[in-house]
Order: C-alpha cells, then structure tokens, then sequence
C-alpha cells in the first residue's frame, strides 16, 4: 500500500474535541489524501490535501464541538480507500512524556496490588509510544503493532503509573474519554526530547552536545561495537530473569526488583548507536506523533542530568518546550512538570557527600515555570526515596499533576493546586518567611528542631546551619532562629538532595523548596 498512517492512527484513537484533527502520515507517490469524519454513517466534517515533496501529507478536519463517540475516520488515496478507523472517540488528550519515572508502570507502583482490581472499566485510552533512538526496522515493526488500549482492571498494568492517576483524576471531573499517549525514554536527559538544531541555538545546548561527543571520542569504533555486544548481551539476559520474577510477583517494586536481582545494567557504551543521543527521542518519538492535537502536556524527567548537566538544565528544558510547541501547532500548550524528588545515592549518603546537583537542577526547573507563560511544576520533593532514582509512590505526582491541570488548564474553582512558595524573607530575632500558594495554613510535621526542619541560615560568610522552625499565629508565616548566625543573609528550605521535607499546607500539598538572599529587616521596605 502506497498510504502508510504514522502509528498513532489507530481503532480506539482519542482525538482532542473542540480543536481541529490533524491527521498525518506518508505516501510512495504524489496524490490526493482525503479524510473524513463519520458518526453513525454520516459524514461529520471531511478534508483534503496533496503529498509534500517527500512524500509526507497532512489533512486537517473541522473541530468537533463537544466530547463523545464513537467516530469512524476514513482516509482515501486518490479517490480509493485505504484506511478506515473505527470506534475512535473524542476526548480530553493529554501527552504523558518524560524519562523512566514517567514510564514506571502501574502494576510495579505502590499498592498496585490492592489498587488495580478495583479499576474496573474506565473512560481511560492510552497509546504507548515505541521507546527508540534510531528509525529502523525495529522501530517501523515496533510502530506497526503499537494499538490505543481501553484502559481497565485488566489492562491497566503496562501503562504509566503518574498518567494514570493522572487520568483517574482528570476522569473523576469530565463527562469524556481521556486519551493519553504514553512518550517516555528511561535514563533520557533533557537533550534527547528536542532536536539538534535547537540545541545549537543556545550555549547550554551546545555543552550537551559537546559533551555527548566527547564521551562518545573515548572508544575506538571496534572498541565501542565490542562494549555495546557485551551490554546487549547483560541486559538480554537481565531482562529474561526479570521477566520471570515478574511472573511470579507481578507486583514487584524496582527496588524490590534490585534487591533480589542486582541493578540492571547500565549505563550503556557511548557511541554511535547509542539509543541516548542528542535528538534521540524528539526524533523518533515525539515527531511520530507531532502535530496530533493536545489538550496538554504532563512531563517528569531530569534524574539523568544531575550527572554533570543540573546547571545547563534549564535554558534546554526552555527550548524543549518552545520547539515542541513548535511542532503540535500550539504556542500556548499547557505543559505541566514535575520537579525532581529528593534522591541521592547510598554510597554518596554514607560518605556524608552531596555535590548539590539535585537541588541545583531543582532550581533550574522553578525558573522554567516562573518565566514561561502556561507552563506549571508539581511539587514533590516529599516523594524521594534513599538510595532510589525510581520512587513507587506515583499516586502523589500523578494527582499534584491533576490539580494544576483542573486550577489551570479546565479552570475549575477552589482548587488547591500550588504548592506553598516563599514570598517574602525579612530579618527580625531571626529570619521570618512568609509563603503564599493554596492553602490555609502551613503545618511542620516535625519536633521543630534544627536537625529535622529543612531550614539553614547562612552569614555573609555563607556557610549554611541548621535552623530551628515554627508556624507564627496566621498560619503563613515561618520563624526561624540560628544562634550560630549573627546577621543572617541567605536561608533556603529542602535545598540538599536528600533530607527532610516537613513543611507542609494543611492539605497535603509540600512546600517548594527555595534559597534566596535576605536583603531587607523585619518592618523594612
């Protein structure tokens, strides 16, 4: 057949309803595409459009004016028919991208166990992605046999934990099918999600880049091809263990994994084949399905890039997110993030030793959602795990992701969805913070004490001590004190990779962690 549909194009598809359908793909010939629109055999909305140069085309429908279905989409190729679509639904769509913790699935989450038999049939549709760094005819077979799946107690397992409980709640508000298309590359960094040519547009860009290729220098291609085979070879082998642990605890945590198997293997040889390489997943993955119409985009990633990247973080993360507006036709899409959780490694915690990366690369991902219009961060830094990339609490992000979908992009009221942020720091006995966001009252879920509040003051000098906390009388207000400080000019909260998050909003929500420079006195301007 000469008409090939990018995979996407599926029975069962969710199209995004008040927005025009897009639908793509690539012909071997120059010819008329015509698609059209039914609904109980009837012709809803029909478009045409010639191939381009190589071959691609692109046919744009009329916007469906409200959520339902089901819808047949029918697709000729000069007159003939070559595709036909079936029980296709319009809905609510949402892009679920990002690395490894955006991939976790359900069945290996916290409480899969208790939580899945009790899904039942739900108004839920997600189409996964097929995870590659090189079109091939892996990546072609991959993409063929890809299908949208009606999401269930059955069904559910595979698919991303956060996009679910994402879904669920988005379900919970909407009389509509929620369609989420699963685009997720574990151990990605933020270089891999946008195109070469936006990366040599800014100097952090050009770092990865740089740095990919010096990496990738090291191995002499005979060199490279042996270590690559021999890492095949381990993960080949690593998996087909896992699959039969998997077999007989279908619930196992990766941690629980790692306990009982060892780590898998990894990282991969850098070279020419790596799957991980600048461009990798905006090439084969997002412009696989890229312009199809969003409602929005839900993003956790970044774990990668503290190893040498946290400070060229987000001026790329920037780019990303203009380039794949760029590309889905929309230069207001909604893009909703979560910010990294507090990790660090065992043998870093027990050498008393944090290089500050998370923390830093946190900072980078505020300044992102302060400075972008339409783009929000899910606070999560209560949600780490010791010694643990993979945290198996996903209900906790994927319903902090919800939130700010309903406050911001459905505009449904008395939402509490911003997590408490500092305001304002002034000096008096001590430092006092006051934190704006949704809520009433902030809460310290600890004895208050300097070790286990989250706080440190610094001098001039700037070096850091531990702060004693307390809640003041309305409840929005922190006070600290610090004998050690004489004349405090920094404080920050939850700025280290690892450690205790206790503060709090009365309704669950955990404060965003911050430093900042105390530039002014209690009562001053």
């Amino acid at each position: 057949m000469a008409l090939k549909l990018n995979g996407i194009f599926r029975d069962r598809m969710v199209f995004q309803w008040g927005a025009e359908l897009r639908v793509f793909g690539y012909s071997d010939k120059t010819c008329v595409i015509r698609c059209s629109l039914c609904k109980d055999g009837e012709e809803i909305s029909t478009g045409t459009c010639g191939t381009e140069q190589d071959g691609s085309f692109l046919v744009c429908l009329e916007p469906v004016d409200e959520p339902g279905g089901p819808y047949e989409i029918r697709i000729l190729e000069d007159d003939i028919g070559a595709y036909e679509i079936r029980d296709a639904y319009a809905g609510e769509v949402w892009l679920a991208a990002g690395g490894g913790n955006m991939d976790y699935p359900l069945a290996r989450s916290e409480f899969a166990k208790f939580i899945m038999p009790k899904i039942g049939k739900t108004e839920i549709r997600y189409y996964k992605v097929p995870a590659f760094g090189h079109m091939n005819e892996a990546q072609a077979k991959a993409e063929a046999e890809s299908e949208w799946i009606d999401v269930n107690s059955e069904t559910a397992g595979q698919m991303s934990a956060v996009a679910f409980y994402f879904a669920r709640e988005i379900e919970s508000r909407l009389d509509s099918k929620i369609g989420i298309i699963q685009c997720c590359a574990t151990r990605s960094t933020i270089d891999n999600w946008q195109s070469v040519e936006s990366l040599l547009t800014t100097k952090e860009g050009r770092t990865y880049i740089r740095d990919f290729d010096d990496a990738a220098s090291e191995l002499t291609p005979e060199e490279y091809d042996k270590e690559y085979a021999e890492y095949l070879e381990k993960y080949r082998k690593y998996n087909e263990i896992l699959e039969e642990a998997l077999k007989e605890n279908p619930w196992m945590t990766y941690p629980e994994a790692d306990a009982k198997l060892g780590p898998a293997p990894w990282p991969a040889p850098i070279g020419p084949k790596s799957a991980r390489h600048p461009g990798s997943a905006f090439e084969c993955m997002i412009l696989r399905i890229a312009p199809y119409t969003l409602r929005g985009v839900i993003f956790y990633q970044g774990e990668a890039d503290t190893d040498g990247h946290q400070s060229e973080y987000g001026h790329v993360f920037e780019t990303m997110i203009k380039e794949w507006r760029d590309v889905f036709f929309d230069d207001q899409l909604p893009f909703i993030f979560c910010q990294l959780p507090m990790y660090i490694s065992k043998d870093r915690k027990y050498m008393g030793f944090d290089d500050m990366s998370w923390p830093l690369l946190r900072e980078q991902q505020q300044i992102v959602a302060i400075d972008m219009p339409n783009v929000y961060m899910a606070v999560i830094v209560d949600c780490g795990e010791f010694n643990n990339l993979f945290p198996s609490d996903k209900k906790t992000p994927g319903d902090r992701l919800a939130l700010l979908a309903e406050k911001f992009v459905y505009g449904f009221e008395k939402v509490d969805a911003v997590s408490p942020f500092i305001i304002d720091a002034r000096r008096g006995e001590g430092v006092e913070i006051t934190f704006g966001g949704d809520y009433l009252l902030l809460n310290l879920t600890t004895g208050f004490g300097p070790d286990d509040s989250g706080f440190e003051i610094a001098g001039e000098d700037g070096k850091y001590y531990p702060a004693e906390a307390s809640v003041d009388f309305d409840g929005k207000t922190i006070l600290l004190s610090c004998p050690l400080v004489e004349f405090p000019s920094k404080v920050r909260y939850a700025f280290f990779s690892y450690g205790p998050t206790p503060l709090h909003a009365q309704n669950g929500l955990t404060a965003t962690p911050f430093q900042v420079r105390i530039d002014k006195d209690l009562g001053g301007v």
